[in-house]
């Protein structure tokens, strides 16, 4: 079993998420989005125990702890890299850098990188689907309709409160009227058709 787990995305030459994740024993995640991601600074939460079995068992069916990562010798500049670190519960710690540039014939370790972010749950972090939601005051209708990019209507409310620095809840109409097809880094308000 492992004592802790830690994923880190670098930088590239361009708009590459940053940010780092690393959960321990217990299943308590902490995640830090630097830059290029939805949701930046410091987050926490906690897996299940089932997710952290599918951890473990994801390391030792990798072999993590005995991979030798060794470099292309062709590479692509630029690129950003992952650099995975496991600290096992004898004391002892693995890390592999792995620089995504380089010109790999078998692509099992970005696959591995993957495996560990689905189960720890980073993307709803990093790049979740965001949606196009029509808000609206449903009683007063003093601030019009408010068009938010956001990943849940809830986050699309909590926006539109923090726009107008509304502290009282109101009843909320809200309707997800498309998908948002470019990156935002955190929910945007796009149009507002006030009435103030």
């Amino acid at each position: 079993m492992f004592k802790s787990i830690r994923l880190e995305r670098t930088m590239c030459y361009g708009t590459c998420p940053v940010y780092s994740v690393q959960v321990d024993k217990y299943g308590n995640v902490n995640y830090y989005g630097e830059a290029f991601v939805y949701k930046a600074g410091e987050h926490q939460w906690r897996i299940s125990k089932k997710k952290l079995e599918q951890l473990n068992n994801l390391i030792v069916d990798f072999e993590f702890k005995s991979f030798e990562y060794e470099p292309g010798k062709e590479v692509i500049t630029d690129q950003p890299s992952c650099i995975t670190t496991v600290e096992y519960q004898d004391g002892k710690n693995k890390e592999v850098n792995h620089y995504h540039g380089d010109i790999l014939i078998n692509d099992n370790l970005t696959i591995f990188e993957k495996k560990i972010e689905r189960i720890l749950g980073t993307k709803k972090y990093v790049n979740p689907r965001l949606y196009i939601y029509q808000v609206e005051e449903r009683a007063k209708k003093e601030l019009g309709r408010i068009m938010v990019v956001s990943d849940s209507k809830k986050e699309a409310i909590e926006t539109v409160l923090k726009e107008y620095d509304m502290k009282e809840e109101a009843e909320w109409q809200v309707k997800k009227i498309g998908i948002a097809i470019d990156d935002y880094y955190g929910p945007v308000i796009l149009m507002k058709d006030n009435k103030l």
